[in-house]
């Protein structure tokens, strides 16, 4: 099943990167195309900012996502304001859809790491 949704997410970001590589040629950038665009490019700053995280900051899993969705909510508050998503009165939309997008993350990498948990164990018992 993780690799049906792994390949799943793959193809979707190819075909997706794709279309819009076509439409960017036909038709310039839509509105539509350069949201994906800034979505894509917010991915990409907060998956950095994460790798730096995980590399030189060493917390308790509790802390460090608690910290991690601080520092995520002010990088897309930051974007969001640049790019005209946010403006004052409406900014706290930011800790929600962090707040949506962190749980669904914590759930996969606690999937993730149970299955990485019993993997180890069965070779650890295997050695036996």
């Amino acid at each position: 099943m993780k690799k049906i949704f792994k390949d799943t997410c793959i193809i979707a970001a190819l075909m997706i990167l794709s279309v819009f590589s076509i439409s960017i040629i036909w038709s310039g950038i839509t509105d539509e195309i350069g949201l994906v665009l800034k979505l894509f490019g917010l991915a990409f700053i907060i998956s950095v900012a994460n790798f730096l995280f995980d590399e030189y900051i060493t917390l308790s899993i509790a802390v460090s996502y608690i910290v991690k969705y601080f520092v995520i909510t002010g990088i897309v508050m930051l974007f969001g304001f640049i790019v005209g998503w946010f403006y004052p009165g409406n900014f706290w939309m930011a800790f929600i859809y962090v707040g949506v997008v962190i749980v669904l993350a914590y759930l996969i990498d606690s999937i993730k790491v149970k299955k990485d948990i019993a993997y180890i164990n069965a070779r650890i018992t295997g050695r036996d």
